[in-house]
């Protein structure tokens, strides 16, 4: 019961958050909106302008002047809207949704935690979601997360590598990607650090690509594609089915 109550809690804040959002914007723009109204109607006389035309005959100036600032109030705010919308989700409120179809989350990239150590194996999985988001409708794969959504940080997985900061996150994961992947589809892929608290995450941003991708692992090659919130591996009689129809529709 505590955790629904905790769930409702939350949801209703990033509603109030996003509501907050909309509404900050929209006054923003209104007051901006105005200013550059005043200025446009003080600049010149338009109603003595508007005696010269042929509208003048048919209708009233002033009709014109309110359907006119009706239509940009209109514009102005579904515009707003549209922008807000779109506005990039904060870490917290992309945690608090959960991994599903395009978003997954990862412990860690290269330390385990339970080793001590770094462990190859981690940066694979990671690679396999990345693959899998690629061929499929992209995603995001949030690093330094655990399955449950607790916040674990990437220091230790900085702390592990010669060059001991984001950059050197960041260059590590092109050289395992590169590897695994090719940098022919890095393009595809943008990472974006965040501090929350004491924690730094890393959000990996994968669109999809334009043709296969396949992950490589020593001489082998695999397929993996997303189904549901799982990364999935296809068999390779899969593959060419797959391919055929998934690309054919884009």
């Amino acid at each position: 019961m505590e955790i629904l109550q905790c769930a409702y809690m939350k949801f209703n804040s990033l509603k109030q958050n996003k509501l907050f959002t909309v509404l900050r914007n929209l006054v923003i723009a209104e007051v901006v909106f105005y200013l550059v109204f005043l200025a446009l109607a003080l600049s010149a006389d338009w109603g003595e302008i508007y005696k010269d035309s042929f509208l003048e005959q048919h209708i009233r100036f002033e009709v014109i002047e309110f359907l006119l600032l009706g239509l940009a109030q209109v514009g102005l705010i579904f515009f707003i809207f549209a922008r807000s919308l779109n506005e990039e989700k904060s870490v917290d409120e992309i945690i608090s949704f959960g991994e599903h179809e395009k978003l997954e989350f990862k412990k860690s990239f290269r330390w385990d935690i339970n080793r001590g150590q770094t462990n190859k194996d981690l940066e694979k999985a990671v690679m396999k979601t990345v693959a899998a988001f690629l061929n499929s409708n992209g995603g995001h794969l949030l690093i330094g997360v655990d399955d449950h959504g607790n916040l674990t940080g990437i220091e230790n997985d900085i702390a592990s590598l010669p060059k001991s900061n984001t950059d050197g996150f960041e260059n590590h994961f092109n050289n395992v990607f590169n590897i695994a992947i090719g940098p022919e589809f890095r393009r595809f892929v943008g990472l974006k650090f965040d501090k929350v608290g004491k924690n730094t995450v890393c959000l990996v941003k994968v669109e999809p690509s334009r043709k296969p991708v396949y992950l490589k692992t020593g001489d082998s090659e695999d397929f993996y594609i997303r189904t549901g919130n799982a990364t999935t591996p296809l068999k390779m009689s899969e593959v060419a089915t797959y391919i055929s129809s998934w690309w054919r529709d884009k």
